[in-house]
């Protein structure tokens, strides 16, 4: 079984559950509050190590309550936290408002700006050919840019959640085995809103396998240079926050552990339809007795 090694982002969510979203200079009363552990990187972390994944953690957080739960947490998941550091920048921060499953997010990037070169260089020392790099853009931009120069270069597979949506990530698709976007992030690098022109952009960019996800529609690829569609259960989503991690995360463990690419997908379909139908990102995320 191939290592998976997660570079990303690390925060503290906070969630607010309400009757509706506020309009601009509203304020609406909330329902509901909590707080778990967050961050694209942490969550894919996560969902990668649930499933059956051997996973290494690349990432920063503050000398803060905040940061010294959140990597005891990673730990505590099986998660190798050898690689994340910490810096007197405050941990990140996300603000989630939750209404009728749909939700809007605020993030507060803290410790997560100081990932550098230097600190990927160091995680990536020891990768070797058939590892998988996965990471997403909540961390600094160069940073994430040269890690996956860095895991090509060294035989590595490559997989971005260009996440959260920025035009630039169209300049790592030659560097990209896969790149897993959703709808809105698929647009964004492309210019267009219609699903086949987006993967099909993606792939003459240079991503070798381009996957989007589309919500409770399942998710489309490019295989063949043929572009298919595989719808996901119909479930009742009571918060869909960490869901495009659950799925990013659970396809690289099944990845890693040298499944077909179909069973991939088939199994990411399956975690992310059940972390919807729970509250939170990590709470949410589900364990592999659960789908096997």
């Amino acid at each position: 079984m191939s290592r998976v090694f997660v570079l990303g982002s690390i925060n503290s969510d906070i969630t607010v559950s309400t009757s509706r979203f506020p309009k601009i200079g509203e304020t609406v009363t909330g329902d509901g509050f909590s707080t778990a552990d967050g961050g694209k990187g942490a969550n894919q972390a996560v969902a990668c190590a649930r499933t059956g994944g051997n996973v290494l953690m690349c990432g920063c957080v503050g000398k803060d309550s905040f940061g010294k739960a959140l990597k005891k947490s990673l730990a505590d998941e099986g998660i190798n936290t050898g690689y994340i550091y910490e810096t007197d920048t405050s941990t990140g921060v996300a603000v989630i408002t939750l209404y009728n499953g749909d939700n809007t997010i605020i993030v507060s990037r803290g410790a997560n700006a100081c990932v550098s070169v230097e600190q990927a260089k160091a995680f990536l020392e020891n990768a070797e050919k058939g590892d998988i790099l996965l990471s997403q853009l909540e961390t600094d931009f160069d940073t994430v840019k040269f890690a996956l120069a860095e895991a090509k270069d060294k035989g590595m597979i490559t997989v971005l959640n260009p996440a959260p949506a920025d035009e630039r990530a169209g300049g790592f698709c030659s560097l990209c085995d896969y790149m897993i976007p959703n709808e809105t992030e698929l647009e964004t690098i492309t210019g267009t809103d219609i699903i086949e022109e987006g993967l099909r952009i993606l792939k003459e960019k240079g991503v070798a396998v381009p996957v989007v996800t589309l919500g409770g529609d399942g998710c489309s690829y490019i295989i063949d240079n043929q572009v298919i569609h595989k719808p996901c259960a119909k479930v009742k989503a009571v918060d869909t926050t960490g869901a495009g991690d659950t799925f990013c995360g659970s396809f690289c463990s099944e990845l890693s552990r040298g499944k077909g690419f179909e069973k991939c997908i088939e199994t990411a379909l399956k975690c992310a339809s059940i972390s919807v139908t729970r509250k939170g990102a990590q709470p949410s995320i589900p364990y592999l007795s659960e789908i096997e």
